[in-house]
């Protein structure tokens, strides 16, 4: 007895094919979101990471250390230290030897940055603020310092007098190119900095006020 081979009819291959792209396109959304989230949840991870470090590190080598935003360049380095107007391309830490409170690249020592939008690109909003204990917003303050004797604070830009903290700095990013507010909301990520220096990125789940994600905000 011989059995005759059968395949696929065209029809049959048609059906599945579209069942394919049907679901790809029910798929394609949520996937897009959770690759965004997770894009941002990556770079508050290494914001936070670069403030611990600059926190050790102003202890290490004995000089207070600044983190503050700086330029990315085409190359991918950092430039033009504590320059607002580059706010939300990079975050750069930096030990201030010479103790100007101004970044010198022949007497400081450029550290560390963290790339939040390549040069010409914007895939990352981010703003930092600063609240008091009772979690009341008193400030924006960009340049965030660390002194060797443990201490950190925080002033508006290089060079001013830096201010002890006696409540949080509050970073938020989320994804520029979210279509509306709850898409932001969902994709954003939250670093907490409490009054001794020590950063945090908070979990979604995490109940705190200062832990929401304003869905308004939006960055310089």
């Amino acid at each position: 007895m011989h059995f005759r081979q059968r395949g696929f009819t065209l029809i049959e291959l048609l059906v599945v094919i579209t069942i394919i792209a049907i679901m790809a396109l029910i798929a394609l959304p949520n996937m897009s979101q959770w690759l965004a989230a997770r894009r941002v949840a990556g770079q508050a991870e290494q914001v936070a990471n670069l403030l611990r470090f600059a926190r050790a590190e102003a202890v290490r080598l004995n000089a207070p250390v600044y983190v503050c935003p700086v330029q990315i360049r085409v190359d991918g380095n950092p430039d033009n230290y504590c320059n607002l107007g580059f706010s939300g391309r990079g975050l750069g830490a930096w030990a201030d030897t010479d103790k100007s409170g101004f970044y010198d690249r022949n007497a400081d020592v450029a550290l560390r940055a963290v790339v939040l939008n390549d040069a010409g690109s914007n895939q990352t909003d981010y703003v930092a603020e600063t609240y008091n204990f009772a979690g009341t917003r008193t400030g924006a303050d960009s340049v965030w310092g660390f002194l060797p004797n443990g201490s950190f604070g925080h002033m508006p830009s290089a060079g001013g007098a830096l201010s002890v903290a006696d409540g949080y700095i509050k970073i938020a990013l989320t994804d520029a190119r979210a279509v509306d507010n709850a898409a932001r909301t969902n994709r954003a990520s939250v670093v907490l900095v409490d009054s001794s220096g020590r950063a945090e990125v908070c979990a979604k789940r995490d109940a705190r006020a200062l832990c929401r994600f304003a869905a308004a905000a939006s960055s310089d």
